[in-house]
């Protein structure tokens, strides 16, 4: 399902290295969560709701209570196995594109960046430039589905309506994910963020253009 994203990846990790200065950013950010939106029906929904592309045409009808998370999240799963991204907003509506899931798994950032569990963060270019590398100390150790901790490092390639200011959210790949590291403890309000750290170099990887403009 990923060799397209995998050869992607590869290729700027092979791309020669930049440097760029460590950034301690003053001051903690805020830490919250999204995620993919599942959509999942249940006997009870009785309303249906459009999701539409930029042109205004149906892309699926969907309950109601999925197009809800999905302007949530901003990605989501429909319950025949269809990816669709926000993509655009017209005449106050919001408007999605249907994904490959060859090239996006997981969704679309912004700038053609693929959205990657555990590592991606929307941020506001502002405070945190986008493509950058971000360091969490407090997530040093928060542990993965694989067995192994994460290292602290991510990447900036998402953005937000409601993300200003000294405010991340971290992408995740469902609820369930964060429900399981929230009991753990390993989601605190409030992070302290260091900027293209040394340490963080190898997690460029994370920050994949799969296609050469955002589709």
């Amino acid at each position: 399902m990923l060799p397209r994203l995998l050869v992607a990846a590869l290729a700027l990790s092979l791309a020669p290295a930049v440097a760029r200065a460590q950034t301690a950013v003053p001051g903690a950010f805020q830490l919250t969560r999204y995620w993919i939106a599942h959509e999942t029906p249940r006997p009870d929904d009785r309303q249906a709701a459009r999701v539409l592309d930029p042109q205004g045409r149906t892309l699926t009808w969907c309950t109601s209570r999925f197009a809800e998370a999905l302007a949530m999240e901003g990605t989501g799963r429909s319950w025949d196995g269809r990816l669709f991204n926000w993509s655009s907003r017209r005449e106050g509506r919001s408007c999605y594109i249907e994904v490959d899931p060859a090239l996006y798994p997981f969704g679309i950032g912004v700038a053609g960046f693929a959205l990657v569990p555990y590592r991606s963060l929307a941020v506001d270019p502002r405070f945190v430039p986008l493509g950058s590398t971000v360091e969490l100390p407090e997530l040093i150790g928060m542990p993965l589905p694989d067995g192994s901790t994460h290292d602290g490092c991510f990447v900036a390639v998402d953005r937000g309506g409601a993300i200003n200011g000294h405010h991340l959210d971290l992408f995740l790949p469902s609820p369930d994910a964060h429900r399981a590291l929230q009991r753990m403890g390993w989601l605190p309000d409030s992070v302290h963020v260091v900027l293209d750290s040394p340490r963080c170099e190898a997690a460029r990887r994370f920050a994949i253009h799969p296609l050469p403009h955002e589709p």
